[in-house]
């Protein structure tokens, strides 16, 4: 954070509530889906899982931010955070990890040995925070 200001990030593609795709998406860009997701997702910024969202599959992300449901397992190279409402059924592994109070999780966890802890802000951006709204 510098000067009170945090640093976000745009969602370029986004899989609104009323959308189901299957398949494998893949994204440089972040991404954020409150519809259903059967498949795979490899993003290598922020995925966000708001709080309608429904992903069947395997995920790996920079960051991932689950407020809504994930069934299958997930790889966040920095940071997973599991928003009150969130629910995660599969193993995780992340450098990171941050569960609200609430959160439903059933599975195994592996935490990497961090070589340094990043800034939570891009997972706690304003644009990631409509997620869980």
């Amino acid at each position: 954070m510098k000067n009170g200001k945090e640093k976000t990030k745009s969602i370029y593609t986004i899989i609104g509530p009323k959308v189901f795709f299957e398949g494998i998406l893949s994204s440089r860009e972040a991404i954020r889906i409150d519809g259903g997701f059967k498949g795979r997702i490899e993003c290598e910024s922020i995925l966000v899982i708001g709080e309608t969202g429904k992903v069947e599959g395997d995920i790996v992300a920079e960051n991932l931010l689950v407020a809504g449901e994930l069934i299958g397992n997930a790889t966040a190279k920095n940071q997973l955070k599991i928003r009150q409402k969130g629910r995660l059924y599969g193993d995780i592994c992340a450098e990171a990890l941050v569960m609200e109070p609430g959160v439903i999780f059933e599975g195994k966890c592996h935490m990497n040995s961090p070589n340094r802890i990043p800034a939570f802000s891009e997972i706690d951006s304003p644009a990631a925070a409509a997620a869980s709204a």
